[in-house]
């Protein structure tokens, strides 16, 4: 894992991005085509561009690990405030400051690599510089790669059940 380097995205990393991102969504359609779909690739790269141009939030990071010089993979967090009402709230953790993290994209050549675990740390060690006391994702509980990554490789739990039903 030491040829591995986590550094902020930059637009120039827009065409890899686009790809990682195409990959993974890829992955995901195959395991679920009625609630996933692989994005229109027109477009994408300058999409991803325009998004990296514009990420000067101090309270969002966007992240790439590369490999040997290659971008193999990318993380997008944010940090969440204290919510004002969160006296008035079920849920404690709305008491504190929380990193969400909303998408870690590898290239498939590259999944049990350290590479998502070594963005997650980086993600991580961000967030608890920036006072956040808990760290939350989201990821789809039919998938056979990420549910053991995040609950067994890096320790993370399931909190809550999240419902769908087509109308």
């Amino acid at each position: 894992m030491s040829e591995v380097q986590i550094r902020r995205a930059r637009k120039e990393d827009a065409a890899a991005l686009a790809q990682i991102h195409l990959e993974n969504c890829r992955y995901y359609a195959e395991l679920d085509p009625e609630a996933f779909q692989v994005p229109t690739e027109d477009g994408l790269v300058e999409w991803f561009g325009s998004f990296l141009e514009g990420s000067d939030n101090a309270d969002e990071l966007n992240l790439v690990a590369e490999v040997r010089g290659e971008v193999t993979g990318m993380l997008e967090a944010r940090l969440e405030s204290p919510v004002g009402s969160a006296e008035r709230q079920l849920a404690r953790e709305l008491q504190e400051t929380r990193l969400f993290v909303d998408f870690v994209g590898v290239r498939p050549d590259q999944w049990r690599s350290g590479v998502g675990t070594l963005l997650m740390e980086a993600a991580e060690d961000w967030g608890r510089s920036r006072g956040a006391t808990i760290a939350a994702l989201d990821t789809y509980m039919g998938s056979p790669v990420s549910v053991p990554f995040y609950e067994e490789g890096l320790g993370y739990q399931r909190h809550s059940i999240n419902f769908r039903k087509r109308l």
